[in-house]
């Protein structure tokens, strides 16, 4: 105690100083008590999720596609492993610069990353794939500068491979990425942001089935987000591969049909199995290499091919429709057979190389003419004044039934997309077209040789060719064999035919019999198509083309007495069917009736 007034104020500021510092310490403790018990007691469930985040990355993962392959198991499409470049929005805390700095490092323009990123912005956490099957060099730049880039990720994704490279490119198709209103379907069904999906032919028509289930996986990062290792909890997701697809193509029917038929020609083949409608081979012509589109084509190649005058990427099997030239005259002779105005046995019509009607003048393709001739005979030698004449007494109305009756007109709803459905034309359409009552007959004697406004597919063509060889059956053509999962069959599609209703046994045989006479009779036209050893049946077309060089077509079937091929091509510009579209055809059934003659031998 101090002793006086005087000692008591000396000490007493101290003991004020002394109170207050204490005061203040207390307080100060018990806003970190406070703080401490906030961050850990009453919301340390939130924070423990934000740290999480800064440690965990949940990636999801693409599955594979399912593989191509022929009806005897060779691949024609499968998927190899590369490097993709992506970024991870919600990661990046500085966006332009890192853009910048990828920019340089990728060599893509920072718009268009901005674009890709900007297209996703509905998912923010999911991987933004900005380039794919890029260098191990790219690679290593980013981990130069991995302190700089992060929520900057490398994965390894499928690439879609073609062993063939341009091989059967129209039919088996190809993958590109998604416009942004298709993916939000597809999010919808549980497809992955950047995920490429089939554009056209088999990859396309069968998407469902060739795109796997994606999974997802828990990796636990460091700051810079560099994998460290997997997390179990919550556990791997793994995805499921896609189903494999097994083919009617034979690889060396196709082969020989591509090597016959150069990239240099425009048009199509098509060969099918006349017996249940599966296709052997198919070629359109100009091709292109289907290794362009494994991953996502540069919009300046993509320009190039979109832009060519020659459409290399039409496929003209199923989308492109011809005048069919004399191969259809079989519809008309078939007609005429049926409704009794022409008969086997008094069948004989002249030829002097012209036929009046009206004030026009048809002229025949053999100017001095053929003389007197039977349906068989006309057949042969593809007289046009005959089908004129019978085309005549046949009428339009007629005709147009038959022609339907083989399919003609309509879609073969063949298992590719983008099928157009040809022409069979009717007195409505030319009364829209010329106006009502408007039209000459005549227009009928062009459509009985196969000219005028008539138009078929290749696929169309090559279905009518098969039923010739099967005796009057129409096929529903198919390129799908069967579907294939973990070794199991899944999928086997049963064949499809109807029998054409009005054609006799007798009428039948005499049309397969002309077109057996057309390749080994000593004036057939298409001699050129002889296979030695093999009886082969065909018929030679020309179609005249407004535009320029007539189009050459050539059907075809073998072995005669049991056919196990029917072949239908057309060669845009080449002239006669006889000189260019015949020898094509006559490799391909060489590859097919020899490699049949080597099967049957063993």
């Amino acid at each position: 105690m101090p002793k006086n007034p005087s000692e008591f104020r000396a000490i007493c500021p101290d003991d004020r100083r002394e109170t207050l510092f204490m005061g203040i310490l207390f307080l100060l403790f018990g806003i970190l008590f406070f703080r401490l018990f906030s961050l850990q007691i009453l919301h340390g469930a939130h924070y423990i999720r934000l740290s999480e985040k800064n440690r965990v990355r949940v990636e999801p993962v693409e599955a594979p596609r399912g593989i191509i392959m022929d009806r005897n198991g060779t691949v024609l499409v499968d998927n190899r492993p590369s490097y993709t470049i992506s970024i991870i929005p919600h990661q990046i805390e500085h966006m332009d610069r890192t853009i910048t700095m990828l920019s340089e490092i990728i060599g893509m323009d920072p718009g268009t990353i901005r674009k890709k990123i900007e297209a996703q912005k509905s998912w923010p956490y999911q991987p933004v794939k900005l380039k794919r099957d890029v260098g191990f060099s790219v690679l290593s730049k980013i981990e130069e500068h991995r302190y700089e880039l992060p929520g900057v990720i490398y994965q390894i994704v499928g690439r879609r491979r073609y062993p063939f490279d341009d091989l059967a490119a129209h039919l088996l198709g190809y993958v590109g990425e998604p416009s942004r209103k298709k993916f939000t379907h597809l999010a919808s069904i549980g497809y992955l942001y950047g995920e490429l999906i089939g554009k056209q032919g088999m990859e396309r028509q069968y998407e469902a089935i060739l795109h796997g289930r994606s999974g997802m996986r828990t990796l636990e990062v460091n700051a810079m987000g560099q994998e460290i290792g997997p997390l179990s909890d919550p556990p791997e997701k793994k995805a499921e591969p896609g189903a494999d697809l097994r083919l009617t193509l034979d690889l060396s029917v196709q082969l020989a049909a591509e090597q016959a038929f150069p990239d240099s020609m425009s048009g199509s083949l098509v060969a099918l199995d006349p017996r249940n409608g599966e296709v052997l081979a198919m070629v359109s012509r100009p091709s292109f290499d289907l290794n362009l589109f494994g991953g996502v084509l540069p919009p300046d190649q993509w320009k190039t091919l979109n832009d060519d005058p020659r459409h290399p990427l039409l496929n003209r099997s199923v989308q492109s429709a011809y005048p069919p030239g004399s191969t259809l005259k079989m519809v008309t002779a078939l007609a005429g057979l049926a409704t009794g105005k022409v008969r086997e046995e008094k069948g004989f019509l002249p030829c002097t190389g012209s036929y009046r009607f009206g004030n026009r003048v048809f002229k025949c393709w053999k100017e001095e003419g053929h003389g007197t001739l039977d349906l068989m005979g006309a057949i042969t030698q593809s007289c046009d004044v005959y089908f004129y004449q019978l085309g005549k007494k046949i009428g339009l109305i007629t005709w147009g039934l038959w022609a339907e009756k083989f399919g003609l007109g309509r879609r073969t709803d063949i298992d590719l997309p983008g099928e157009v459905p040809g022409l069979v034309p009717s007195p409505s359409y030319y009364d829209q077209r010329y106006g009502k009552g408007k039209w000459s007959r005549g227009l009928m004697l062009n459509l009985a040789i196969g000219q005028g406004e008539v138009l078929m597919t290749p696929i169309q063509m090559a279905c009518y060719t098969a039923a010739f060889a099967n005796g009057g059956s129409i096929l529903r053509p198919h390129i799908l064999k069967e579907v294939v999962e973990d070794g199991r069959r899944l999928f086997h599609p049963t064949r499809q035919l109807h029998q054409i209703a009005g054609i006799s046994p007798g009428d039948m045989e005499l049309i397969r019999k002309s077109l057996f006479a057309v390749v080994n009779a000593p004036h057939g036209t298409g001699a050129r198509a002889r296979v030695p050893g093999f009886g082969v049946a065909g018929k030679t077309g020309t179609a005249q083309n407004p535009h320029g060089e007539d189009h050459s077509w050539f059907i075809a079937f073998a072995p005669f007495d049991h056919p196990t091929i029917a072949i239908a091509a057309v060669v845009e510009n080449a002239g006669h069917g006889s000189s260019v579209a015949a020898p094509l055809v006559q490799k391909v059934l060489k590859a097919h009736l020899g490699e049949t003659a080597i099967k049957n031998a063993k």
